[in-house]
């Protein structure tokens, strides 16, 4: 295993300030450019210590905890960091800094010290004692309080934080991650194929970019942990000409996100805030918001002119798509939404067991399945990854896509929304090139084949994705396929999700299927894509699901005899599976299985089967390929599922492979469908019900007693869902 050397945080913050003095010394202002030379001056003791305490989450810390065997002399260290005053204790600080950082018996020592009035109970929860401190902060004298005395502040840590801000360009990243990188734990872009990945460049061309998307980003983050009333200020704050003004893009976007989740939080109480802010965000969210609360307030020639002005000029397909709903509905004659519609037109609802409830997309596979017809969850992933693929070499091997460093994954075409821009020539040779299925496979497994792997921001890898990609391909018509690859080219953030669930094969040809259960809505996103699937060429429709039962549907009942009840130590022993179709048996199959561990005599006087049995006896690896097809498309029943299942899906991740079918419990259905009874064990329910249990805890005779008694319970299911 892999191990970091003593001061690697050492070498990782070098790291990282030699990407600032190689792209980003510009993006410093005064203040950050003096200290910055003030740390470089440091002892290498000092700056270990300096790293050790902004690197931490807390913005304070006690130096009574310090325990760092690599720096020789802490005292010394931290007397040189407050020589040059990068460090401050919290007592010099006003008191509301510190309080939400103490714990519940700190700040309980605290409120006692300052003789606080009517504090909480001693059991009150943490944030209880952090509002009672905060609100009669007033009363606490930090200079003499040993809580605040025992604490200090490093001045360096918000210019530490902005260093990260700048190497990765969101808040969040932490020198961590080069160590996870180091151990090899976290896959970075540095080990690649890619021309640009030893590259360093800026991703802020401003002083005043950065430094603004920095202010407003910080923002963002902190209104996780603002009060109502805090949230006010700012938005107030957000109004006045004090406020500072979003320079370039990435300020602009995050000075409108801002100002569209204040004026959210401002519309109960103080709507005349919320809606100038609604008003100067430019954030399509914002844009909606502000359209609804004025024809709410009656301004119709107002919104009637903001609604034509996103008709006419809006790049936003969502935004666009609301426009256009908002106008048929509010000033035109019609009644209900596009989305609406839409669903409605979907047709008849297939009928699916609850057993898929939370996974319909795999119940209407299964029901593809049973007539003939070859479908596979999709979704996004297939669709990003036909573009990634397509355009490797634009979006990772191009001098006009560098990324800022090795952990950048998003080019920067694609976080502009530019890419078609940046690469129109060679966007449309690509797609020249992709004259027939057999050109655009041969592209594809190309670059699968040299980049499999490679971190990227677009996909995942697996082991079935050109056999997913072909499906795909193969019968889709070709000039569908460019033109979308066309289109998520010219506006990769409008097309990067909602897309159907399911893709499949009927005679032949290629359809997508959005899948929709009860209770389930279309969202705007989803109708956007869908629709320029449908404009390329796509056969695109909406699928509704009922939970009602469907008589074709197979169930396989299951039972397993074990070594014992731990799915993590003990192992199948015996496995019986038994097909049920339209109530009837239909097939069964079952195996003693070699469990490579010792049958225990306990074990061996519950079920009958000792070591001599199993010792030739198949071992489950030699099984899984017949249990995995036996059962595959139907529902998976066992008389306390979760054992089985839990047993079955150890046994199959210790052969490497994944076990997943919908599932069934007869005890949770017979409690429902059978009331009344003593016991729900299997002998005694059978026992009740007139059921013949011969041979208790032998695979094959529980699992065709509990398939008489799932029979009939469906028989009840059945008429029930007739009704």
């Amino acid at each position: 295993m892999k191990t970091l050397p003593e001061k690697y945080y050492l070498a990782h913050f070098y790291e990282l300030v030699a990407f600032i003095d190689a792209t980003s010394l510009h993006l410093l202002n005064a203040e950050q450019q003096r200290q910055y030379a003030l740390v470089q001056g440091l002892s290498e003791a000092a700056l270990c210590l300096l790293i050790r305490i902004v690197n931490r989450k807390s913005t304070f810390v006690a130096p009574a905890r310090f325990n760092y065997a690599e720096i020789l002399d802490i005292t010394a260290a931290l007397a040189e960091l407050e020589q040059h005053q990068l460090i401050t204790s919290a007592a010099q600080l006003p008191a509301k800094q510190l309080l939400p950082e103490l714990t519940k018996a700190q700040l309980q020592e605290v409120c006692a010290q300052a003789g606080v009035v009517d504090m909480p109970a001693n059991s009150a929860k943490k944030q209880a004692w952090i509002d009672c401190a905060l609100k009669q902060s007033c009363a606490i004298k930090p200079t003499s309080d040993p809580t605040y005395q025992a604490y200090i502040q490093s001045v360096f840590k918000d210019t530490f934080d902005y260093f990260l801000y700048l190497y990765f360009a969101h808040l969040g990243g932490t020198l961590a991650q080069f160590s996870m990188r180091d151990l090899g734990i976290l896959k970075t872009n540095g080990n690649s194929s890619r021309a640009a990945a030893s590259q360093l460049n800026a991703h802020f061309d401003e002083l005043e970019e950065a430094q603004t998307a920095f202010y407003y980003s910080q923002w963002l983050h902190q209104l996780k942990v603002m009060s109502d009333e805090e949230k006010t200020a700012l938005a107030q704050a957000l109004l006045t000409s004090a406020k500072v003004e979003p320079i370039g893009r990435y300020g602009q976007e995050k000075y409108n996100l801002l100002s569209y989740k204040l004026a959210h939080h401002c519309f109960t109480h103080a709507p005349d805030i919320a809606m100038t802010l609604l008003a100067q965000s430019d954030h399509p969210k914002a844009q909606e918001k502000h359209i609804r609360a004025l024809y709410g307030e009656g301004e119709l020639t107002l919104c009637q002119a903001k609604l034509n002005a996103i008709l006419e000029a809006s790049a936003d397909e969502s935004l666009l798509l609301f426009a256009q709903d908002f106008s048929r509905l509010k000033f035109g004659s019609q009644r209900t939404s596009l989305l609406t519609e839409m669903l409605r037109n979907s047709g008849t609802a297939i009928p699916l067991d609850e057993a898929f409830v939370g996974a319909p997309e795999q119940g209407l596979i299964d029901y593809y399945q049973r007539h003939g017809i070859t479908a596979i969850h999709s979704e996004n992933g297939i669709w990003r990854a036909l573009f990634c693929l397509s355009f490797w070499p634009e979006l990772y091997q191009s001098d006009k896509n560098q990324l800022s460093n090795e952990f950048a994954l998003r080019p920067k075409s694609i976080k502009e929304n530019n890419f078609y821009d940046t690469f129109a020539p060679e966007v449309e040779t690509r797609l020249q090139h992709f004259t027939d299925t057999k050109a655009m496979l041969a592209w594809l497994l190309q670059q699968i084949t040299a980049h499999y792997g490679e971190p990227n921001c677009f996909m995942a890898w697996y082991d079935n994705l050109y056999e997913q990609l072909s499906l795909l391909v193969r019968h889709s018509p070709m000039d569908a396929l460019r033109a979308h690859l066309r289109a998520m080219s010219k506006n990769y953030r409008g097309l990067k999700d909602g897309y159907p669930d399911l893709i499949g094969v009927r005679d032949g040809k290629l359809f997508c299927v959005e899948v929709k259960a009860p209770g389930d809505s279309l969202r705007r996103n989803q109708m956007v894509t869908m629709n320029q699937l449908l404009s390329a060429g796509f056969d695109v429709s909406i699928q509704q699901v009922a939970w009602q039962l469907d008589p074709a549907q197979p169930y396989v009942i299951v039972d397993v005899e074990t070594t014992g009840g731990q799915k993590e130590y003990d192992r199948i022993t015996e496995i019986a599976l038994v097909k049920v179709v339209a109530g009837e048996v239909v097939d069964q199959w079952s195996s003693l299985v070699n469990p490579n561990k010792h049958i225990s005599r306990q074990i061996t006087a519950l079920t009958g089967i000792n070591n001599q049995m199993v010792r030739d006896a198949p071992v489950f690896a030699q099984l899984a390929e017949k249990i995995d097809a036996f059962s595959q498309g139907a529902i998976f029943v066992a008389h306390n599922v979760n054992f089985d299942m839990g047993m079955i899906k150890a046994e199959f991740a210790r052969c490497g492979l994944s076990y997943r079918r919908a599932k069934l419990c007869t005890v949770v259905l017979a409690r429902k469908w059978l009331p009344g009874h003593d016991s729900y064990s299997l002998g005694k329910l059978c026992a009740d019900v007139g059921i013949t249990l011969n041979g208790h805890h032998r695979a094959l005779n529980d699992a065709n007693a509990t398939a008489e008694l799932f029979i009939k319970i469906n028989a009840l299911r059945l008429a029930h869902s007739a009704q």
